[in-house]
């Protein structure tokens, strides 16, 4: 293969990992930075919901405050507790390795509503059950554990709280004390990370090279490595990634070739099932798992999470705050899910908007306080404030270009089918 074909083939195959970097950057080793949570090994919880000064993570869901740790398995097995939950709670953890696949998920579908503990086991030590936990196996160095929990409304906040803090994460060697401390592990020397929705240039392979350290070869991977390899971005920390001067053209060519097919393919997607999920679940398609990063990172798998639209009006037309628009809900016609649904606006950079009311969302839990008309349940989705009578309805939107993001926790069967399908945002003809 050409330079230019092999640093196209980079960017698509590495874009997922490259904008894990960043987040990994933010959130865990630059003290200085202000997206920084905790250290590797230590959990931080988030009090509040998302807002749009949370800028590491786009399309970021304001229906569950969020709980961070980033697991350093390279010292050996960590161990992590979730708490039991009331039966209508949703609290997950998500497990995620640096290549952006799902490792599993300690959630109510997945471990009920008791309680849980599970062994993450990195590449280089062998899985146990000998403890009597799920074995979740993470084939890189560092896992990020992602937890989410359901806020029902404002003043359940102190209860979300109590939940995240009976979340633990300990070594396995120190099992069953779930408050035991965690050694640090080798410190690593980060890069300055880079944003994958710019132009690219050869810094976005370095900081590919860097992340390749943490993520041993996996054999049905060898062939892509090899080739990677050859262009310098070889993961090897005494031979790190410097560009040719003479190849530099077409390093930035093949690049900005991987991007366009990366947009091409955010072009043709349908729902958010094609773009999360574990390695099984890709089994090799690097290009949908690459327009699901580029999309919004970090999603979850269908069994999970389903987002069912939006990516135009009803007319095939982009969003645009010039127009205002309806998305209306028969009467018995809301989301069949067996957690909550939630409609959230982002701007044209996909993060939260900033509006008059702080209202970002419109969910589940906003239905009671909302008008109806005869049963049927009306969002008004528009950049100007409407009459005061259809204020609740109201989720305001930037005046220009928008994205409108439709998701459902733990979805029905008629979701996962597509025997629901979701109302069409319409626009409204104005007087």
């Amino acid at each position: 293969m050409t330079v230019e074909a092999t640093s196209q083939e980079a960017f698509v195959y590495g874009l997922p990992t490259v904008d894990m970097y960043r987040i990994l950057h933010d959130f865990a080793l630059d003290p200085a930075s202000p997206e920084f949570k905790a250290p590797l090994n230590v959990v931080a919880h988030s009090r509040r919901l998302a807002d749009p000064d949370d800028l590491s993570i786009v399309a970021m869901n304001v229906d569950t405050p969020y709980s961070y740790c980033w697991l350093d398995l390279r010292g050996g097995p960590m161990v992590l507790t979730m708490p039991a939950v009331e039966d209508r709670r949703y609290m997950s953890a998500q497990l995620i390795d640096l290549y952006t696949y799902i490792v599993g998920y300690v959630s109510p579908r997945t471990h009920g509503i008791a309680g849980a503990s599970v062994t993450i086991v990195g590449p280089h030590h062998a899985p146990s059950s000998d403890h009597g936990m799920d074995v979740m196996e993470c084939p890189t160095d560092l896992c990020l554990v992602l937890i989410r929990t359901q806020l029902f409304d404002e003043a359940d906040m102190p209860n979300v709280a109590a939940l995240q803090d009976r979340v633990y994460v300990t070594p396995l060697a120190a099992w069953p004390d779930a408050v035991a401390p965690v050694p640090p592990g080798k410190p690593l020397v980060p890069p300055s990370p880079v944003e994958v929705r710019s132009d690219p240039t050869s810094a976005f392979l370095s900081v590919l090279d860097w992340m390749l350290r943490l993520m041993p070869v996996i054999p049905d991977e060898s062939d892509v490595r090899h080739r990677l390899a050859m262009l310098g971005v070889a993961g090897n920390p005494a031979l790190p990634f410097h560009p040719d001067s003479e190849d530099e053209e077409e390093l930035l060519a093949g690049l900005a070739a991987g991007r366009d097919e990366v947009l091409a393919r955010m072009a043709t997607v349908r729902s958010s099932a094609e773009l999360f999920g574990s390695r099984a679940h890709f089994a090799g398609d690097y290009l949908s798992k690459a327009a699901g990063a580029y999309l919004g990172i970090l999603g979850n798998s269908a069994e999970e999470y389903l987002g069912v639209g939006y990516r135009a009006d009803a007319n095939g037309k982009p969003f645009d705050g010039s127009t205002d628009y309806a998305i209306t809900f028969p009467s018995g016609g809301l989301p069949p899910v067996g957690a909550f649904w939630s409609i959230t606006v982002y701007d044209h950079a996909q993060h939260l908007y900033r509006n008059e009311l702080d209202r970002y969302v419109i969910s589940s839990r906003h239905v009671e306080h909302m008008k109806r008309d005869d049963g049927a349940l009306t969002i008004r989705v528009q950049h100007h404030r409407p009459i005061e009578d259809e204020v609740a309805n109201w989720l305001p939107c930037p005046a220009g270009p928008f994205g409108l993001t439709f998701r459902t926790y733990l979805p029905g069967p008629a979701i996962r089918s597509g025997t629901w399908t979701a109302p069409p945002v319409t626009p409204i003809r104005k007087a």
